[in-house]
């Protein structure tokens, strides 16, 4: 795993959110446009030759976000999946790491009568070595989805 790979996940991702929301969205505006511009029977219409049209508004990814846009929405939902994928890793990697143990000693019946500074080395490993790795996942995690979130803000408020 490079460490650049969750970022590169995340951008990717958010561009291709944003653009199927954009598009959605897009088609939601000409479908109610077409809508709103067919005349209703039976009602009057003004004919103007020349229509002010009002200047588009820049939409921000940012107020997309805080707004709970659709756009938004999908960004949101590209980083909890980003995070999903952070935490089944770690996940896999300790549930590997845990039943390997266990697997380990069965394999080499040897290592159940070893001792080391007079405790035999299955206490060591199951009773004591678990809570470092452990220490060391929950930090890892911690990590990585404080990188994932960084990257997130950078992404939307650039």
């Amino acid at each position: 795993m490079s460490a650049a790979a969750p970022n590169d996940d995340l951008s990717e991702g958010m561009k291709q959110a944003v653009r199927e929301a954009r598009r959605e969205t897009a088609l939601a505006e000409k479908a109610a446009q077409a809508s709103a511009d067919r005349p209703k029977p039976g009602k009057r219409e003004r004919v103007v030759l020349a229509e002010r049209r009002g200047s588009r508004r820049v939409v921000r990814t940012l107020a997309e976000v805080e707004d709970q846009t659709r756009v938004g929405e999908a960004l949101v939902r590209q980083l909890m999946w980003v995070q999903l994928m952070l935490s089944l890793r770690l996940m896999l990697l300790t549930v590997v790491v845990l039943a390997g143990i266990p697997l380990a000693f069965l394999r080499a019946p040897s290592l159940d009568t070893m001792t080391v500074l007079g405790w035999r080395l299955p206490w060591l490993a199951l009773g004591f070595a678990v809570y470092p790795f452990f220490v060391v996942v929950a930090w890892s995690y911690n990590r990585g989805a404080a990188r994932n979130e960084q990257a997130f803000a950078e992404w939307v408020e650039s």
